[in-house]
Order: structure tokens, then C-alpha cells, then sequence
């Protein structure tokens, strides 16, 4: 009897041992378009926003959003920020900006639209610059400024410091790109209002304000909107998507040797079905672009992420994230169920 007991033990342990395991390989695993948690065990709170890499560590900043309210309720409540050290494992750090429900002046107010946050780090003022779209409250859409916040540490908290016109328009300008070039060097890709023509901007040293004009680049469609880019053996990479608003629509590639243009429309680049939804490249498996993160120590790594809007509960709205292949300039993005950082190369 002993005997048995033993027996039944160690097929216990092993039972057990073997769920832990695969446990934690799922964990390290990356699933496009299911819902994911935090180290607590609560939901990622992070939409259309980026991904740093910051002294070992990634971070994650996107817009919170209040669960039960639509976005025609006003769904923002501020910019919340995660960490980690291998982009599967996500630690909160808690609201690093807030929108302020007492102070209805404010620019800030609940009743604003704080869209699609990018973080740049100034190594010169060794500053970490937030900037968000801006819509003000009660004041529609036809006008978007370009809300920048400062902070200290990458985990705020940030302060707000002002808002600004882009595009050299009255209109200001809509969904934007922050691009760091090697030297520092900072620029604004963004689609200005109301023509809808894709425009750059140089931004001063300190990244606080936009220094000089803005020039149309040659060869990115007019409508170009959720544009993020990247560079990989001196070609620059636009991905980005169509104008439906909330509807989603087919992803848009570009690539040119000149941020400025011209660029070259390298078409579609996805593949594959969200088997969530059941859509395809037709419709960037449900989601739009808001990021390119450069997979630190591994060659060729760069990962596209989409959000899934759910306008209607967007506490709801999800994320896929997808490894990105190359084929001479031109990139392809395919569904993958699950996957991990070991598609990349060392």
C-alpha cells in the first residue's frame, strides 16, 4: 500500500509539475486578439499607445479607459503605463497623467479626447516628452492639437505642459507617428486637417514644439491615418491604415530612403484571420495600427500592433501584436495564434 501511495504521489508531482509548465509557457507567449492581464491578474488597460525601451526595461503607455462608458460618453480617464522586462510579463505602474473631473476648464477635463499617446526620451534634457491628440471638450473634432506632457522618470508622474497646432494649420493636425532619428533628432508624421494631406515636421531640440514648417510627404496617400514608423537598413517603414473611423479597413505599407518622401505604396501587408472575428487582411483582422516596437538584442525584430476598437465598450477593446517578416524592403505581417519572441533571431 505504501507502494501505491508513492506511486500515486510521484504521478501527481509530475501531473502537476507539467501543468506548471506549460503554464508558464503560455505565459510567455504573445495571443493576438485574446484578453490580457497584468502581473495582478488584471486587464491591460492601454490602448493606442507605444512601447519604450528604457535602461532594461520596455514600457507600455496607452490611453485608460473607464469601464462601462462608450467613447460618446467620454471613455478616457488618462494615460496609464506597464512594465517589463521581456514583453509578455506586464507590471502596472498605475496612471502616469490623469483627466481631471473638477476642473471643467482645464484642457484636461474628462469631457476632452486624449488619443494615441507616443513617450520619447531626450537623452539632452533627459526628459521623458508624452504627446497625445487633443480634442478639446465641447469643442467637436474639426480641430486636434497635439497635447505634450514632461516627466522625470519613465513611470511618471507626468505633468502637463501645453498644446499646439500642427501642420501649420488652423485645424491642427489628427493621427501621428514620433520618429527619433540616430542623431536625436525628432519629427512629427502626422495627418493634418482638414485636407487630410500627410505631412512632416521637424521638432525642436527640446521636442517640446514644432520648429519651422511642415512639408507634404511625397507619395503617402491623402486619408493616412494611425501611421507608426520605423527604419530597418537605411529604408524607412510606414504602417498604417485607411480613414472609417471606427470601422476597420485595410492596412496601408510605405517604404522610402527620405522621411519626407518619396515614399513607395508597398500595398497590404497582412495575412491570415483573426479566428476571433473571422476577418482578414481586408479588414487588419478587426484593429488598426498604433505602434512598431524594436525588439531589443534581436536582429530584424520589430513587432506591429493593432488595437481592436470597441467603440460602444471600449474598456473591452483588445490588442494583437505580431512578429514582422521581411522580404528584401518590402515587410508582411501574417496571424499567428501564439507566438513568442523566438521567431527572432539573436
Amino acid at each position: 500500500m505504501e507502494a501505491l501511495r508513492n506511486s500515486g504521489l510521484i504521478i501527481l508531482i509530475c501531473f502537476v509539475t507539467s501543468v506548471l509548465m506549460a503554464q508558464d509557457e503560455m505565459g510567455k507567449s504573445i495571443i493576438p486578439g485574446e484578453i490580457w492581464l497584468d502581473e495582478t491578474g488584471n486587464r491591460i488597460n492601454a490602448h493606442g499607445g507605444c512601447v519604450i525601451f528604457h535602461n532594461g526595461l520596455y514600457y507600455w503607455y496607452g490611453e485608460e479607459k473607464v469601464k462601462g462608458l462608450s467613447e460618446k460618453e467620454h471613455a478616457d480617464g488618462g494615460i496609464h503605463c506597464y512594465a517589463s522586462n521581456n514583453l509578455v510579463d506586464w507590471h502596472d505602474q498605475g496612471m502616469v497623467l490623469h483627466l481631471s473631473r473638477e476642473d471643467t476648464l482645464s484642457d484636461l477635463s474628462f469631457d476632452c479626447n486624449q488619443d494615441r499617446p507616443k513617450v520619447v526620451y531626450n537623452a539632452t534634457t533627459k526628459k521623458f516628452v508624452l504627446f497625445f491628440k487633443l480634442y478639446l471638450r465641447n469643442k467637436g473634432t474639426s480641430v486636434a492639437y497635439v497635447g505634450v506632457a514632461v516627466s522625470d522618470s519613465p513611470v511618471g508622474p507626468f505633468t502637463y505642459s501645453h498644446k499646439f497646432l500642427g501642420g501649420n494649420s488652423p485645424n491642427g493636425t489628427g493621427d501621428f507617428a514620433m520618429y527619433k532619428d540616430e542623431s536625436g533628432i525628432l519629427y512629427h508624421l502626422t495627418v493634418r486637417k482638414p485636407d487630410k494631406a500627410f505631412v512632416i515636421g521637424k521638432m525642436r531640440d527640446d521636442y517640446l514644439l514644432p520648429d519651422g514648417k511642415y512639408e507634404v510627404c511625397e507619395g503617402i496617400t491623402n486619408h493616412t491615418e494611425a501611421p507608426a514608423v520605423f527604419k530597418r537598413e537605411g529604408i524607412y517603414h510606414m504602417l498604417a491604415s485607411g480613414s472609417t473611423g471606427w470601422e476597420p479597413n485595410p492596412a496601408r505599407n510605405f517604404t522610402s530612403e527620405n522621411l519626407a518622401g518619396p515614399w513607395i505604396y508597398q500595398g497590404n501587408p497582412c495575412e491570415g484571420v483573426n479566428p476571433y472575428n473571422g476577418l482578414g487582411k481586408e479588414k487588419t483582422y478587426g484593429g488598426q495600427s498604433s505602434f512598431i516596437i524594436t525588439v531589443v538584442g534581436k536582429k530584424d525584430a520589430f513587432i506591429a500592433c493593432f488595437d481592436i476598437n470597441n467603440p460602444e465598450h471600449p474598456y473591452d477593446s483588445k490588442y494583437i501584436w505580431l512578429p514582422i517578416e521581411f522580404n528584401q524592403i518590402k515587410m508582411s505581417i501574417t496571424w499567428l495564434d501564439s507566438w513568442d519572441l523566438e521567431v527572432f533571431q539573436e
